[in-house]
């Protein structure tokens, strides 16, 4: 089955280029364009595509405004496309924290240069989202909860039961004229057929106007009773929605309690590891975001990041981290001594390498990418080089992303006697990193645990 899309952007040109690209793939199918994202959201309710591409910069509505509708109405994968920009990478950011799932940089030059090789990437990415699960379940969920209230994510319908309603309060129209060869008389009147047999003279409407009223006041009757019905069962569900909601705002509330409750008692602890690794792709930015404001800004060790990103779009994220966690979050640099408390983001483009002079004196290499590599920064790369140090335990976590980067680097720490987790495929926006490292991995974990299991293996 092919997956469908839709295509949103105010450019005429950029439209075009994309449904070349996707013609490309007999598994992507376009059904749809818009021009702004006013369009995408009603669009997005009547065609209900698999994934949604995105423009950031639209009239009448923009892709951040956009995003945040149609994750309301009807949660679907979005890949925003933005310019290779501060402003455009911080708008993304923007819209990933709404919703959007993954990103690609709007790069002419780029596209003209490898034409082949972005018409792979971004059909893989589009095939890849178009069969989330987890993206799927958050459609079913809004379907449900708009059933519950009595609502529907697709364009509001006159409901068939309302026509035998409407029609009784009408004049029947009567039977047209008969044509010239039938053989009634000319003189009798054309609505006769639908009356007993009689006197030609006889009046129609006396004989079926007593039973109207009646007909009526039932049918009125039987409305209202529906429509009690209606209501007494839209009361329950919304009753149960409610309690739903509640309990799992208590739920999370008594989450967020636990949590704080660990990280009180976190700082100045020690660990059995030296350095955490963290490898992601798409949907990384969302998980990163969620596990690295969570952690308390005295961990004992440093942490290393590979995400797959382009190289002034690291430099966003690290400042927008940066700014919302207590640990310091900074794009990493060449020469660079780890600190315990501190976040180093490889940047994009390019790779990372760490070595270790002693168990807990970590230095980074930033180097240039050799062509070869397909990912950059690359987490095989990153946890092949931890793999390396000496005399070093490395607790690796493998976030959501598309492909297997990462297998080879975790077998080479697990071998060395280092610890391996791996997000869970219900969190997880695309599971592929994840699963390539199931086998390997001693913990397979939920998006909203993983923190406060790290925070856990800190001992006072």
């Amino acid at each position: 089955m092919s997956v469908k899309v839709l295509i949103v952007d105010d450019s005429t040109f950029y439209r075009k280029r994309l449904r070349e690209m996707f013609d490309t793939d007999p598994g992507i199918q376009v059904i749809g364009e818009a021009h702004n994202g006013q369009a995408a959201v009603d669009l997005t309710r009547s065609l209900r595509p698999d994934v949604i591409t995105m423009d950031v910069e639209m009239p009448v509505m923009g892709g951040i405004e956009a995003v945040k509708k149609i994750m309301e109405v009807c949660p679907t994968p979005v890949l925003m496309f933005s310019s290779l920009t501060e402003e455009g990478a911080r708008e993304t950011f923007e819209a990933l924290s709404y919703g959007a799932a993954d990103f690609l940089p709007k790069d002419f030059s780029g596209i003209a240069r490898r034409k082949a090789q972005v018409v792979e990437e971004i059909c893989s990415k589009v095939k890849a989202l178009g069969t989330s699960s987890m993206y799927r379940r958050g459609a079913a969920m809004a379907l449900s909860r708009a059933a519950a209230s009595g609502s529907s994510v697709r364009p509001a319908r006159q409901a068939p039961a309302a026509e035998p309603e409407r029609s009784s309060f009408r004049r029947v129209p009567a039977a047209p004229a008969p044509q010239p060869q039938t053989a009634r008389p000319a003189s009798r009147p054309a609505d006769s057929v639908m009356r007993p047999a009689g006197p030609l003279s006889a009046p129609a409407a006396p004989l079926s106007a007593p039973a109207a009223p009646v007909n009526r006041g039932r049918q009125a009757a039987e409305n209202m009773s529906r429509v009690e019905s209606r209501l007494e069962a839209l009361i329950n569900r919304k009753k149960a929605e409610l309690n739903a909601l509640n309990n799992l705002r208590i739920s999370q509330e008594t989450r967020n309690a636990h949590l704080q409750h660990i990280k009180s008692f976190a700082p100045e602890g020690s660990t059995d590891y030296q350095i955490l690794a963290i490898g992601s792709s798409t949907g990384g930015p969302n998980a990163l975001q969620a596990i690295i404001t969570a952690l308390p800004g005295t961990i004992p060790f440093p942490v290393v990041i590979a995400q797959h990103m382009t190289g002034l779009f690291t430099r966003s994220f690290a400042e927008r981290l940066n700014n919302l966690a207590e640990v310091t979050v900074k794009e990493a640099e060449n020469g660079e001594q780890l600190k315990p408390g501190c976040v180093y983001i490889a940047p994009g483009g390019q790779q990372i390498t760490i070595t270790a002079r002693s168990p807990r004196n970590f230095r980074i290499s930033v180097i240039e990418s050799p062509p070869e590599v397909y990912y950059r920064p690359s987490v095989d790369i990153l946890m092949g080089s931890l793999s390396r140090c000496s005399n070093i335990k490395v607790l690796a976590i493998i976030l959501t992303g598309m492909g297997q980067d990462g297998k080879m680097g975790c077998k080479l720490l697990r071998e060395k006697g280092s610890e391996i987790w791996a997000q869970d495929e219900l969190t997880s926006v695309i599971y592929g990193m994840p699963r390539a490292v199931a086998g390997m991995a001693s913990r397979i974990l939920p998006l909203q645990d993983i923190a406060g299991e790290i925070i856990k293996t800190i001992r006072r």
